[in-house]
């Protein structure tokens, strides 16, 4: 299906694997963004990474030489904490890196890595010292408080400069596994409630004006369609081919410098 962004207003997209990977910025992505932002269109990045607080994502930007200062920028961290806050869950067991801290405390919730009895939920994220207490702590939470089990996002593997490593979603599947409970909720695509959260923010009540661009079908692409938005498919970070056949995006392009083609 041919995909044309004069008819758009909002171009949102997920950073890692589209916008950089690890601490480089992909080849052409600086170009494209500024000549997107001259032509009028509102920039959105949505990410399922939770290490980083939307402040921490917007400095890396800048580091990387972004022109950041137009961006919207939403993630998981961030989306979990809108949730608990909505649900009245305001006592939480963390699990994760001091981004996912940062946006549960901007939302005045009470955060802890010591479990107690008055603990309403567990947020579990990106964290690269998980361990073995951490994961017990959690579980008790969980089976003993009753507690809401709330993943930040699926994402089993994270794309580096130079290979996978495990992502948020193998953390969330050993607690779930010690459980034998699924999480109640994960925020993160392909759920679309992050989509869904930056069109509100963004004011862009109309989702056939906004425009998701992603690298992983499983997760970015499907995210996009659930919520209804035309997706665009890039192949610089994550593409899982093999669920080609039955999540389509609305197009597929090498890279982010190759969105020109589409105005």
């Amino acid at each position: 299906m041919a995909l044309n962004l004069q008819d758009k207003t909002h171009i949102l997209m997920d950073c890692d694997g589209v916008v950089w990977r690890g601490n480089q910025a992909i080849s052409g992505a600086k170009e494209a963004l500024d000549n997107l932002e001259t032509l009028g269109y509102k920039l959105g990045f949505v990410t399922n990474n939770s290490s980083l607080s939307r402040r921490g994502f917007f400095e890396k930007f800048i580091t990387l030489g972004f022109h950041a200062e137009e961006y919207s920028i939403i993630n998981s961290g961030y989306g979990a904490a809108v949730y608990l806050q909505e649900n009245r869950f305001t006592k939480v067991f963390m699990i994760g890196e001091k981004g996912l801290q940062e946006e549960l405390e901007s939302l005045d919730l009470s955060v802890t890595e010591t479990y107690h009895q008055d603990l309403q939920a567990v947020c579990i994220g990106w964290d690269r010292k998980l361990t073995w207490s951490k994961l017990a702590d959690a579980m008790w939470v969980i089976l003993n408080n009753d507690g809401q089990f709330v993943g930040t996002n699926p994402d089993n593997s994270f794309p580096s400069v130079d290979r996978l490593v495990p992502g948020a979603g193998a953390g969330i599947a050993a607690l779930a596994n010690a459980c034998g409970k699924d999480p109640d909720i994960i925020i993160g695509k392909p759920n679309p409630y992050l989509l869904n959260l930056s069109l509100k923010e963004m004011n862009c009540s109309d989702s056939t004006k906004a425009v998701f661009i992603g690298d992983r079908l499983s997760t970015d692409i499907q995210a996009g369609i659930r919520a209804k938005i035309d997706t665009i498919l890039v192949q610089t970070g994550i593409s899982d081919y093999h669920l080609k056949k039955t999540i389509l995006p609305t197009c597929t392009l090498e890279s982010l410098a190759q969105i020109d083609q589409l105005i």
